[in-house]
């Protein structure tokens, strides 16, 4: 059986196990099953649950899981009870059993990037799905390899900030030995079409050798003197913007980006990983009107399930791509049919790995499900309720003796991302090392000493390590939807400063039971 007819079965499986107008709490425990594991198809090792746990190695479930306390989008999350039941609905819609509402899959996939494009205010850009944030990253420099008959250097921003399979997929490397699709390959192999010596990957720190950020200024100086240098070597250029890092912070000014695409038009590209999704309304259509791709997940600050990568390209940049075709062939190992809008699908001369990838389309379809209520909340009211969420964070540290917000973490970035970065001290009062600090990540997620509490995985910062609480857009929505039914601040508010209150709680019970913090 082929993975199409695979993914046929189950997903027929699933509608005749569920009844109609269920919800999660209600359905079937053999639909809730298969349609987390529909959820979980299309991702490689690091979405595939345990079949012990039913988790992946994030901690996270394919379920909704209403009694767990997650504040680690920054990271990864249990789909949302809403985005389950949209993913349910969407499934009866493409498979026939709401026959009222039925569409086919090349129409559902149209939809998918379309909303994923009208949503994030980009509605005349072209959407390629991928699999995750890295995926999108191997796409890219593929992309970029088509349209350009040079080498090609990646200049990357602060990679150990974004992921860690990041500067394989930029230079047009394997980032692991299985794909999405998968596919059996070699990490660190040069994907077939590419000569291992045409791409290189030059890197820009954000920060310094102890954790600092380094200024802006900086920053942007060492992109154009690096752009410079490649044009004057003969090399075509990716430029990374990382809008958000995972630590909340920024890594080259939208300024510099216009001003080293404009040294070498067509020869300079830029693209912005707004994967963590936490910028302003406006910033993604502006960046896309100057030129400029742009990466987004519906993993992070969406919260949706992780695994839910697109690529948005500019018009201009869509046209230029339609003359191209001979794409590396080892690109069909990650990239699907229905992946790509069908103007490119039929000029791309390229074996795609499936025909489509329906866990990748229920996953943004449970992503979405938290976009439109995002996006009508206006840029005031989020910064607001953001800072809010931050505010009841910085109430709580001090009653943990093993961490506090460092100086060099400090700034107004902190409120406008809602992400609070933790460096983790141990019993000595020295910072806790990685392993120290990651035991006790594991612990927060154990169901001792209270209910599963989800945080943001565990980040070096030169001689520290933090851990993150971050407030997503499920929390942003539900403050916001409160005070329109005319809560007050602190009653809309009030659900979450509880979880914290659970959260910390839990943390200074497990401190001195996991060894060193």
């Amino acid at each position: 059986m082929t993975r199409y007819e695979s993914s046929m079965a189950l997903a027929r499986a699933a509608i005749r196990e569920q009844g109609e107008d269920q919800s999660p709490d209600t359905r079937p425990v053999d639909a809730w099953h298969t349609l987390s594991l529909l959820l979980a198809g299309g991702g490689d090792g690091r979405i595939r649950p345990d079949p012990a746990t039913g988790r992946n190695r994030y901690g996270t479930r394919m379920a909704p899981a209403p009694y767990e306390i997650a504040f680690a989008s920054t990271t990864a999350s249990n789909v949302s009870a809403e985005g389950f039941l949209a993913a349910d609905s969407q499934l009866k819609r493409l498979f026939g059993a709401d026959t009222a509402r039925s569409v086919g899959i090349d129409d559902w996939f149209a939809s998918i990037r379309t909303d994923i494009a009208q949503t994030f205010g980009c509605g005349d850009a072209d959407v390629i799905l991928a699999a995750s944030g890295t995926d999108v990253e191997l796409l890219a420099i593929c992309l970029t390899s088509v349209l350009s008959i040079r080498p090609l250097t990646s200049i990357l921003i602060a990679p150990e900030e974004t992921g860690s399979g990041v500067p394989r997929a930029a230079a047009g490397r394997h980032f692991s030995d299985a794909t999405a699709l998968g596919s059996t390959v070699t990490a660190g192999a040069t994907l077939e079409g590419f000569s291992p010596e045409r791409i290189e990957v030059r890197t820009i720190a954000i920060r310094n050798e102890f954790g600092q950020p380094r200024s802006e200024c900086d920053i942007d100086a060492d992109v154009i003197a690096a752009v410079e240098q490649e044009l004057k070597r003969g090399r075509d250029v990716l430029v990374h913007v990382l809008d958000t890092s995972k630590t909340g912070l920024s890594g080259v000014s939208r300024k510099a980006a216009r001003h080293v695409s404009s040294l070498a038009p067509g020869r300079v590209r830029v693209l912005v990983d707004a994967c963590q999704f936490r910028c302003s309304s406006a910033a993604l259509p502006q960046d896309l009107a100057d030129g400029f791709w742009v990466a987004v997940t519906g993993s992070k600050f969406l919260a949706g399930p992780p695994f839910a990568g697109a690529l948005l390209l500019p018009p201009p940049l869509a046209a230029e791509l339609a003359s191209a075709t001979d794409f590396p062939a080892g690109l069909s190992c990650y990239t699907a049919l229905h992946d790509w809008p069908a103007s490119r699908r039929m000029t791309a001369k390229l074996a795609f790995g499936s025909h489509f990838n329906l866990g990748l389309g229920l996953r943004w379809v449970a992503a979405l499900a938290q976009m439109d209520s995002a996006q009508a909340i206006d840029d005031r009211l989020q910064f607001e309720i953001r800072a809010a969420f931050t505010d009841l964070v910085r109430a709580r540290i001090g009653d943990l003796h093993n961490a506090f917000i460092h100086s060099d973490d400090e700034g107004e970035h902190i409120a406008t991302r809602a992400i609070v970065p933790l460096t983790i001290t141990n019993k000595a009062g020295a910072f806790g090392s990685l392993a120290e600090v990651q035991k006790l990540h594991l612990a927060l997620r154990e169901d001792a000493c209270g209910p599963i509490c989800h945080v943001g995985q565990a980040v070096n910062l030169g001689d520290r390590t933090i851990l993150r609480i971050a407030a997503s857009a499920l929390d942003i929505n539900r403050v916001s939807k409160r005070l329109a039914a005319g809560q007050s601040w602190s009653m809309a508010l009030e659900p979450i400063a509880a979880n914290l209150d659970i959260l910390f709680d839990k943390w200074a019970a497990i401190s001195n039971r996991v060894r060193g913090v």
